[in-house]
């Protein structure tokens, strides 16, 4: 999924080179409230789920961090 997000990403950067090169077709409103709108929800949904993979790991690490202080033995030995 990772691959799919990164393609997203691509794709909405490069929705906004009509914009910036100034191609006329690129004003229009379907352009700009229609395509630009859904690669905006797009954008928002790859955001989403990377802030939820980082929530993740970072609640692994503290789970791994406590276990080993509960153990009382480093964390690189907690195994």
């Amino acid at each position: 999924m990772g691959i799919v997000e990164t393609v997203v990403i691509v794709v909405a950067l490069a929705s906004f080179w009509p914009l910036i090169i100034g191609y006329e077709w690129a004003e229009t409103p379907s352009y700009k409230f229609g395509y630009l709108a859904v690669v905006l929800v797009a954008m928002i949904w790859v955001t989403l789920r990377r802030m939820a993979r980082t929530r993740a790991a970072a609640n692994e690490a503290k789970r791994k961090r406590d276990e080993a202080e509960k153990s009382g033995r480093p964390p690189w030995m907690a195994g």
